[in-house]
């Protein structure tokens, strides 16, 4: 263990991994002896943090899965709190809101800061926690535009310090239009997301396939999920699918996407690429969601542009010739493309930034300093 400061960084899902693992390399750059103690998955372990917990043994998708995962998520909660109360000089909660409130809670308690990274999705279906954010945290970094007005109004110090998909060193460049070829299917990053939206996707590839006989498609997968899932829905299925190991490799070279509702969908439109968003959960997650809900679209790119640019099928909605017959005018329609692409470029505007995590880590700097 090194001297210098101990930082404890907590995330659970997978785009939460690749985010944080940016934000543990910049903090390793100007602290080497920082002692790196987190709730994360392998890259953030690539990147120089002890990882005590796995986000794999934790992975959770909608309410119903707290409640069968109750027990161990208990436990995690009880382990944190003690690294917490045992010589933490900076706590970094990295979105994941339901443990990360609560952690950052017990954080300020025992006179820990708090840099909570990558804003609760307040907007879309929690205001009320604000408040409890208010109470909790030293200082809020967020990666979306139009979140820094609304801690701001509420009194909590704020940047927004630029999406990290859109930092200098990552981000894709758009490959040109007349060089690409196929449709992407990205399904999720999830075995239960795979499972649900996978079938859709082919079931719409499928009648995509009996309008454009010569069209291909290919399958981003998720390292999270075994390869023998999509294996095993393709063969349901009457066409034929690559899989690719890459997901930004699918992003990057296919003419559209149908794209599980997420950061993908951001990531997919930073490379410029037309887009479907399609998303399912189960019944029981879908009837609490839509009660807690209180946003018109689910689509990152459309609630940063401000518009639906890019087609929704959300549930019940999210049916194959609907899906296939939006596929279709956008393939065949210029127009609609280039609309979609200009809109695009104007989304990396937005959500460049100063380099989201060579920010957050000069902040904890701060923070750190003026702790002591």
């Amino acid at each position: 263990m090194g001297k210098g400061p101990t930082i404890l960084i907590t995330c659970g899902e997978i785009s939460g991994d690749q985010h944080a693992a940016k934000l543990v390399t910049e903090l390793l750059k100007t602290n080497p002896d920082a002692n790196i103690i987190a709730l994360g998955g392998s890259r953030v372990a690539a990147a120089g943090a002890d990882v005590r917990f796995h986000i794999d043994d934790f992975a959770i998708i909608g309410f119903s899965g707290v409640v069968t995962k109750f027990p161990k998520l208990a436990r995690l909660e009880i382990s944190l709190k003690r690294i917490l109360e045992n010589g933490v000089d900076l706590f970094i909660p990295v979105d994941y809101p339901g443990l990360n409130l609560r952690l950052a809670a017990h954080a300020k308690k025992v006179g820990v800061p708090v840099l909570y990274y990558i804003s609760p999705q307040v907007w879309a279906w929690g205001r009320h926690r604000i408040r409890r954010l208010a109470r909790s945290v030293d200082f809020m970094a967020v990666i979306l535009p139009f979140e820094e007005g609304i801690y701001r109004d509420e009194g909590i110090p704020v940047e927004f310090v630029g999406h990290p998909l859109a930092e200098e060193s990552t981000l894709p460049e758009p490959r040109d239009q007349g060089a690409r070829s196929g449709i992407g299917l990205l399904p999720g990053s999830r075995p239960g997301e795979v499972r649900r939206i996978l079938p859709v996707l082919l079931a719409s590839a499928e009648r995509i396939k009996g309008q454009r006989p010569d069209e291909t498609f290919s399958i981003g997968l998720s390292p999270s999920v075994p390869r023998r899932i999509y294996e095993k829905i393709v063969r349901r299925h009457d066409v034929d699918a690559t899989l690719n190991e890459s997901a930004a490799d699918v992003m990057a070279k296919s003419r559209l996407l149908l794209i599980a509702s997420g950061t993908a969908t951001l990531e997919g439109a930073l490379f410029e690429t037309p887009l479907i968003i399609v998303y399912r959960v189960s019944m029981l997650n879908y009837f609490i969601a839509s009660r807690l809900v209180k946003i018109d679209d689910i689509g990152l790119v459309n609630i940063i542009l401000g518009e639906r640019i890019c087609p929704e099928f959300v549930q019940e909605e999210a049916k194959p010739e609907d899906i296939a017959r939006h596929a279709l005018s956008i393939l065949n329609d210029n127009a609609v493309r280039s609309s979609m692409v200009s809109r695009f470029s104007e989304l990396r505007g937005l959500l460049t930034g100063s380099g989201a995590s060579r920010r957050v880590a000069e902040i904890s700097r701060e923070l750190m300093l003026n702790s002591t």
